[in-house]
């Protein structure tokens, strides 16, 4: 069986170079110890920490299996919520929360596994032409985390500028208090 590939290969240049375009969840699964049911004559289940990570929008490639260690650093952020009792954690802005994607494009993007605006701005091309509409959407995601990224720059500066005037406006006072206070020391000398 042939297939494609749909990622691009620069993801791999490090260990976690593609951590930040795939979704990770952890969960409890409930595994048969193999031993303790020989030894029992019964089938016997330990409840393990599982994780399951997939690249968004990729229903084919999903990796599920016990959780280590390694995971659990990997994906510190999945991990706490999980242990915090949240469900799905998602990173980013959620697409329930973007007025300009339908309740219904939500479903099928959740279900396609991209849960956030930012899973959606980095959708592989393939999982594009799969989905009609997809790359439309894509599009305007990616816009729209481009203008937020110049708008929050913009608010940065103002805040900064802001923070000056009220600083130049402290200072100000500070000299014509100094500069009276050294004319009435003048002003007694004399």
């Amino acid at each position: 069986m042939t297939g494609t590939y749909e990622e691009d290969v620069r993801v791999f240049e490090h260990r976690e170079a593609g951590d930040n375009k795939v979704i990770a969840r952890f969960y409890v699964h409930a595994r048969e110890d193999e031993a303790a049911s020989a030894r029992e004559g019964r089938p016997i289940f330990r409840e393990m920490e599982y994780v399951e990570i997939m690249a968004p929008g990729n229903l084919n490639n999903i990796v599920r299996r016990p959780a280590s260690d390694a995971d659990r650093q990997r994906f510190p952020g999945a991990y706490r919520a999980f242990k915090a009792g949240v469900g799905d954690f998602v990173d980013g802005t959620p697409l329930c929360e973007v007025i300009w994607i339908t309740k219904g494009q939500v479903a099928e993007l959740s279900y396609n596994g991209i849960r956030s605006l930012e899973q959606l701005a980095e959708v592989a091309d393939t999982v594009c032409a799969r989905i009609p509409g997809l790359m439309t959407l894509r599009e305007k995601a990616r816009k729209y985390l481009e203008v937020s990224k110049d708008s929050a720059r913009f608010t940065k500066l103002e805040k900064e500028n802001e923070d000056l005037k009220n600083q130049i406006a402290s200072l100000t006072e500070a000299v014509k208090d100094q500069t009276r206070i050294i004319n009435e020391l003048k002003t007694k000398k004399d």
